[in-house]
């Protein structure tokens, strides 16, 4: 299964100089790597606001140019519907949930999470705000950032 790596992936392979985190960890059966274009926008809006010097840029870039890029289309509507109204527990379409209570989920991760679910991708993420979506709309690998310690020594 190809993957599509989330917003905070990114920040961290942007402190990874080496690219040992993405080849090494993350992908090192080189799948194809997708990011959607909501993520490239929330990336950017974190460099610019702390001021990423032009080494992190080139990587974030490099990243981004070595990935098919997921634009937000209609194609992606009916799965982002899909996920909100089952994280809000109002989807007609279940009658049982694995969770209690709503999962409020931003709407830049909900456009994400409709990305892979739609493509068919696995979501790479330290979020556990997409848990509730694992194998029900998408595949998640949710690693704890202290697993990343290793690659910026």
């Amino acid at each position: 299964m190809n993957i599509l790596l989330d917003t905070n992936i990114l920040i961290y392979l942007a402190r990874d100089s080496k690219r040992r985190l993405i080849t090494e960890f993350i992908n090192p059966n080189r799948k194809e790597l997708y990011i959607s274009v909501v993520s490239i926008a929330e990336v950017r809006s974190v460099a610019l606001r702390q001021h990423w010097g032009s080494k992190k840029l080139l990587l974030i870039d490099d990243i981004i140019t070595s990935a098919s890029i997921i634009e937000v289309s209609q194609l992606l509507i009916n799965t982002y519907v899909e996920i909100d109204t089952y994280s809000q527990r109002q989807n007609p379409n279940f009658t049982e949930y694995a969770f209690e209570t709503p999962r409020n989920m931003g709407k830049n991760d909900l456009w994400i999470a409709a990305t892979a679910g739609l493509l068919g991708l696995e979501l790479i993420t330290t979020d556990a705000d997409f848990a509730h979506l694992h194998n029900v709309f998408l595949d998640i690998r949710q690693i704890n950032p202290d697993e990343f310690r290793p690659f910026f020594n």
